[in-house]
């Protein structure tokens, strides 16, 4: 970079890479730090820096080349024409800065044939305003004349040999005659003495020089365009050379694509019902067209103020412009219309423009759709560009404004984290006051570890011998056989594996240090206890082949299972007591031998 070099425009940083060199001056890519974004669709300040010194020649006596191409810029202000920003003298060089452009010759070849004809269309309207509002003559229409901006929008530059109607001679044309684009000047143009339609001579040339390479029937109306220039704008006799404003007229500036792109521009005077008419319908009609052409555009204009503040815009497409389009839709919601790699490279710059805007109608949009387009940008876009906005609008003055901030600030949290989004020091204020679970399952085997693991993640409920346990006064045994889980089969294959299981379940004290009175209310009331849970477990195991149910606490003996159920009746059997140890919690401990089938 070479630094501001004592500009005007504080921090200014001029590429030290030319981007064009012409006979006049040199092109520079620059950009502005610390800008409001307003100059560069890139949304980081980027602008474009001329430079030019004096040149010899019979037009340049008083002004150079570049200077007049300044104060032309800067008297001459449309929607079409390369916007100005400033202007300086250091020592002999003379320094333009214009908004982000570049040369058409750069990108001619990229250009699709929908693009050409809305930046045909985007010179003519130049043209037709310098000839009838400004009262001025281009005299070089040309490739080297038009710029490109960030958006894909052609702009008309080259006003250094502008002069007004009353000053164009044949004398002042043969003076520029050396540096104009020589295909575009008219052969017979030094003997004419009407030389008023000289522009009309030069727009059919670009016309030509444009569509080079194109078939004729990849736009509407191209073949009948094409002839109509060339028998028309470039007729011998320049007195029957139509104006430029009755070349606007053909069909070929009014085929549908390009309809909607001038119903955007001209927004403002339309009528109400019109504009609902156009907005309801403008999506299903722009699918038939190429996405990426779509975007670069129309999207600019479809995120535009104008647009964003009607309310059928609002309703009908807004949300789809601002919501990718393979992003899953929720509540039946259409999807998005732009893909995500096109979304990124033409909406998302649009997006963090939009949020540099004042405007509450406009913010309230954003932050109503927030959530459908957070994830497109980076974290340093999250953090650097978008953050500071949303906090800036949690001081404004309108409760909704910051109710809806604060909600778009929770969606940053979790990808930012709360110490970005909020600051300062944080502390663990909430502790998780759940209590410990009532029963672990221990379970070990002889299979696998990676199989054990997986199995112990699983809640005991999962497992074909698991039933719940009440208290009881709670519910009857009825109950328990309503909540018994069906029995699990056996996987498939494993029929022929002798499998031994310990499945231990039990309800263990608890340990954090409070007492049995602080949890009184969760133990049995009557300080009763129950063998209800053991009757179900064990009338399971009868539907079941088992060799035999051993309790494990009364010295591994083993006990058939109508053994089991008749001890479990007796109050004071050593099974019983195994079971159940009065107040205290119970537990309860058996190994199961399936019986092996036959091979």
């Amino acid at each position: 970079m070479m630094g501001n070099e004592g500009s005007q425009l504080s921090g200014l940083e001029i590429e030290e890479k030319a981007t064009d060199i012409s006979d006049f001056w040199t092109h520079y890519q620059a950009t502005i730090k610390d800008s409001c974004r307003y100059f560069s669709l890139k949304g980081d300040g980027s602008v474009s820096v001329f430079k030019g010194q004096a040149v010899p020649g019979p037009l340049w006596t008083i002004t150079s080349p570049l200077e007049k191409f300044s104060n032309n810029l800067l008297k001459y202000r449309h929607p079409c024409i390369i916007r100005y920003i400033s202007a300086w003298q250091q020592r002999s060089t003379l320094h333009l800065a214009t908004e982000y452009v570049q040369p058409l010759s750069h990108i001619l070849n990229s250009q699709t044939p929908l693009q050409l004809c809305i930046g045909l269309n985007n010179i003519l309207r130049a043209l037709v305003f310098l000839h009838e509002q400004a009262g001025m003559s281009h005299n070089n229409v040309s490739i080297s004349a038009i710029y490109v901006t960030g958006d894909g929008q052609w702009k008309l530059g080259g006003l250094e040999y502008l002069c007004a109607f009353t000053e164009l001679t044949p004398g002042y044309l043969k003076q520029a005659r050396i540096h104009r684009y020589d295909k575009a000047v008219d052969p017979n143009e030094e003997s004419y003495d009407n030389v008023s339609k000289v522009d009309q001579y030069g727009f059919a040339v670009l016309v030509e020089d444009a569509f080079k390479g194109h078939k004729d029937d990849e736009v509407p109306y191209l073949r009948e365009f094409k002839t109509y220039c060339r028998d028309m704008l470039q007729h011998t006799n320049p007195v029957k050379r139509p104006k430029l404003s009755e070349v606007l007229q053909h069909n070929f500036f009014n085929h549908e694509f390009i309809t909607i792109y001038k119903f955007l521009n001209f927004l403002p005077l339309k009528s109400e019902e019109e504009r609902c008419d156009f907005f309801t319908n403008i999506l299903d009609t722009l699918k038939c067209y190429d996405e990426e052409t779509v975007a670069k555009q129309l999207g600019g204009l479809l995120l535009s103020r104008l647009t964003m503040l009607d309310q059928t815009a609002r309703k009908d497409v807004i949300p789809f412009i601002l919501k990718p389009k393979n992003e899953r839709s929720q509540n039946a919601e259409h999807s998005g219309f732009f893909s995500i790699s096109v979304y990124k490279e033409h909406v998302k710059p649009r997006l963090m423009q939009l949020f540099a805007v004042r405007d509450t109608q406009i913010r309230m949009l954003l932050l109503t759709h927030f959530s459908k387009f957070v994830h497109m940008f980076s974290h340093e876009e999250l953090s650097q560009h978008i953050l500071p906005e949303l906090l800036l609008g949690i001081k404004d003055t309108d409760d909704n404004l910051v109710a809806s901030t604060l909600i778009c600030l929770s969606e940053l949290v979790p990808i930012l984290g709360a110490d970005t989004v909020i600051g300062g020091k944080r502390s663990k204020l909430f502790t998780d006051g759940r209590p410990n679970p009532k029963s672990n399952l221990v379970l070990s085997s002889n299979v696998p570890k990676e199989e054990n693991g997986f199995l112990a993640t699983k809640s005991l409920r999962d497992f074909h011998c698991s039933e719940d346990s009440y208290e009881q006064n709670e519910v009857d045994n009825s109950s328990f056989d309503k909540n018994l889980l069906n029995e699990r089969p056996s996987p498939v294959g494993g029929e022929s594996v002798e499998e031994k299981y310990i499945i231990t379940t039990e309800t263990k004290r608890n340990n954090t240090g409070e007492s049995e009175e602080d949890w009184s209310d969760w133990d049995n009331s009557n300080n009763q206890t129950s063998t209800a849970p053991v009757l179900p477990f064990l009338q399971s195991l009868e539907k079941e082949e088992v060799i035999a149910v051993e309790p494990i606490e009364i010295n591994n003996t083993p006990h058939s299972v109508s053994n089991l159920k008749e001890q479990s009746d007796k109050k004071n059997s050593p099974f019983a007591k195994s079971c159940n140890t009065g107040k205290e919690k119970y537990g309860r401990h058996f190994r199961i031998r399936h019986k092996k089938p036959k091979s």
